[in-house]
C-alpha cells in the first residue's frame, strides 16, 4: 500500500510533467522538421517554434493526465485527500497556461500554412483534453494507445512537417508509423507499471480490462511490427540509410527483457522505453 508521501509525490509538478515523456514531442515534432528540410522547405525561425509548441502541448497533456484521479479523491474527506486534489487542481491550472502559450505561438504557424494546420492543431488539443476529460475520456475507454498513435504521432509529424513547409505530405505521414508505434509502447509502458494502482481506482485502461498479460503480449507485438514494418520502408526505399537505426533496434531488447522480469521492478520500463524513442527517433531522422 503506497504512502502518504508517495500519493502527494505521483502529483508533485515535476512528477505530474513526465519529462521522460517529452522524447515523444521532439522526435515527433523534429522528424516533421527534417522531412520538411529534406523537401527544401527550411526554415530555422519556424522549426524552433514548431518543437517548443509540441514539448508545450506534451507538457500540457501530461499535467492534465491525472485530472481523472480527482472524482476519486473527491469521495474521501482525509485531509490527505484535499492535498491530493489541490496539487491535482493546480497542476490543470498550469497545463491550461501552457496550452494557451502553445496556441498563441501556434497563431504564428497557422498564419503562414493557413487552415489544414489550424484543423490538425484543433484536433489534437481536443485529443489531448478529451484523453482524460469527460465525455469522451479516451484513457478510461482503453483507447489510449489509439489517441497516442493518431494525436501525438500522426498528426504530430504531419503537423510539424506542416507548419514548416506550408505543404502536406503522405510520405511524412507513412515514415511517422513506425515513430506513432514506439510512442503507443511508451504509453503501454506506464500502462504496465500501473495495473494495479488503475484497478483499485477503477481506471479502465486497455491492461486493466484486458489484464496484465494481455498487456505485455500487445508490447511485444508491436514491438514486432516495428520490427517488420522498418524492414518493409528500407526495402521500398522510403528509409535509404538503415544503419543509423541498428542502435536503437539494440536498445529495443532491454524493455522487453524488463518486461519479462519480476513485475515490481516495472518502475523502469516508462524511460526506458522512452529512451528507445529517442534513439530512434533520432536514427530515423539520419535514416531518411
Amino acid at each position: 500500500m503506497l504512502q502518504a508521501s508517495d500519493i502527494l509525490h505521483k502529483y508533485h509538478f515535476l512528477k505530474a510533467l513526465r519529462p521522460f515523456s517529452f522524447s515523444v514531442a521532439l522526435m515527433s515534432c523534429g522528424l516533421g522538421v527534417t522531412l520538411a528540410y529534406q523537401d527544401g522547405y527550411g526554415d530555422a525561425i519556424r522549426a524552433i517554434l514548431v518543437m517548443v509548441v509540441g514539448v508545450l502541448l506534451q507538457a500540457a497533456t501530461n499535467l492534465f493526465n491525472d485530472y481523472a484521479d480527482i472524482h476519486y479523491w473527491q469521495d474521501k474527506t482525509t485531509a490527505l485527500a484535499g492535498r491530493v486534489i489541490h496539487r491535482i487542481r493546480r497542476n490543470a491550472l498550469y497545463a491550461l497556461l501552457l496550452l494557451l502559450l502553445a496556441c498563441v505561438l501556434a497563431l504564428y504557424l497557422v498564419s503562414y500554412a493557413g487552415w489544414l494546420l489550424l484543423l490538425i492543431g484543433l484536433i489534437g488539443v481536443a485529443g489531448g483534453y478529451f484523453y482524460t476529460a469527460e465525455p469522451i475520456n479516451f484513457k478510461e475507454r482503453g483507447l489510449g494507445l489509439v489517441t497516442v498513435f493518431v494525436f501525438t504521432g500522426l498528426l504530430l509529424v504531419e503537423g510539424a512537417y506542416m507548419a514548416v513547409s506550408g505543404q502536406w505530405s503522405s510520405h511524412t505521414l507513412l515514415l511517422a508509423v513506425p515513430l506513432s508505434i514506439i510512442s503507443c509502447l511508451v504509453l503501454l509502458a506506464n500502462e504496465l507499471r500501473d495495473v494495479e494502482e488503475d484497478t483499485q481506482r477503477n481506471i479502465k485502461t486497455f491492461t486493466v480490462r484486458f489484464g496484465y498479460a494481455s498487456g505485455r503480449r500487445l508490447y511485444v507485438c508491436l514491438f514486432t511490427f516495428l520490427l517488420l514494418l522498418v524492414v518493409w520502408l528500407v526495402m521500398n526505399g522510403i528509409i535509404v540509410e538503415p544503419r543509423w537505426l541498428l542502435p536503437s533496434v539494440v536498445c529495443l531488447f532491454w524493455p522487453i527483457r524488463l518486461l519479462f522480469s519480476d513485475q515490481k521492478v516495472l518502475t523502469r520500463l516508462p524511460p526506458l522505453t522512452g529512451r528507445v524513442l529517442l534513439v530512434f527517433g533520432l536514427g530515423l531522422m539520419f535514416a531518411v
